[in-house]
């Protein structure tokens, strides 16, 4: 269905930052928010959790108060966050920025969270403090073994120690009395193939995917992670764990977290791991580059450091500031 011509005038193309973890986004970003002066909206499923800070590269307070970094610090690791989530307070932010005359760019690599933000799912139901504190009271098991009676086919696609999206689904579920699954696929009916400009469509992503030599990608984890490390990393994950941020909550479903999880509870070495931690950071790399060239008319720039991809960013950064 079209919208008349009033409302396919309205829609705003916004520029999506976006690639690998490893390949540099966050200091790309901060550097042309510098130097246009720009809001970031932050699309990174890991910097959306308060108390994750080293593991997460998360830029800090003095940067974000400085740049206006929105989407980080949402919400706390055993706290569900999901992808039509983020989508339904991203918007919010993005249309209070652009009735504020704040111009604005989108980065990070998570490609659900992307997805979610500009092919909408489902109106996502606010949370029910009392409901979620029910849901936990419950083990991981007796959950997913709920929702394989409701939703088996959202459950067919989720881990059982998943547990942060487990407790999704099911309060979906009790919150609409329909399933996430039929919830999504209604949602996915509606926007059909709603060409931009449509009243579905109010911003139009332009992707910019950073991207580098594999190798380089790979040594640049690598170091990051000794990196992190140096910087604390160890300390940060056991706080988190005696502050009660441990095994059932999304601490053990993030990289570097989740191995450190296992060090502090004996059943890795710390050389072990870092290996590991490593090893699934880079597999994750792999997975979104994969992702990332499913997207249509995405413009693909490979770059050896932060100056390289600015220069190759700035002519899209323009195209969409003009719009």
């Amino acid at each position: 269905m079209y919208a008349d011509a009033s409302v396919i005038a309205t829609h705003h193309k916004v520029l999506v930052l976006c690639g690998p973890t490893g390949v540099g986004k966050t200091q790309v970003a901060a550097e042309l928010a510098r130097k246009v002066h720009l809001d970031i909206v932050s699309a990174d499923s890991r910097q959306v959790y308060s108390w994750l800070d080293i593991g997460t590269d998360k830029p800090g307070p003095e940067l974000r108060r400085e740049l206006g970094i929105h989407m980080v610090d949402m919400v706390e690791p055993n706290r569900p966050y999901s992808a039509a989530d983020f989508a339904r307070d991203a918007l919010a932010v993005m249309r209070r920025l652009r009735k504020e005359g704040r111009r604005f760019i989108v980065a990070g690599g998570a490609g659900m969270y992307l997805r979610a933000l500009f092919e909408p799912f489902f109106e996502a139901p606010k949370p029910d403090p009392a409901l979620r504190r029910r849901l936990e009271a419950e083990s991981s098991l007796v959950l997913h073994d709920r929702l394989k009676q409701v939703d088996p086919e959202r459950a067919a696609k989720l881990h059982p120690n998943d547990r942060q999206r487990v407790m999704r689904a099911l309060e979906v579920f009790e919150s609409t009395g329909k399933t996430m699954t039929e919830l999504t696929r209604k949602a996915k009916a509606k926007v059909g193939f709603a060409p931009v400009g449509t009243v579905e469509v109010e911003f139009e992503p332009v992707h910019a995917v950073l991207t580098m030599e594999r190798e380089l990608l790979r040594q640049r984890i690598d170091a990051r992670f000794d990196a992190m490390m140096r910087a604390g990393l160890l300390d940060e994950v056991r706080r988190l764990k005696e502050s009660g941020f441990g095994r059932d909550t999304y601490v053990a479903n993030a990289y570097g977290y989740a191995e450190l999880l296992r060090y502090l509870d004996g059943e890795l070495t710390l050389e072990q791991a870092v290996a590991e931690a490593k090893a699934k950071t880079r597999a994750y790399a792999k997975r979104q580059l994969t992702w990332f060239r499913s997207l249509k008319d995405a413009h693909w720039l490979e770059c050896r450091d932060a100056a390289e991809a600015i220069r190759l960013v700035e002519p899209l950064l323009r195209l969409t500031l003009g719009s």
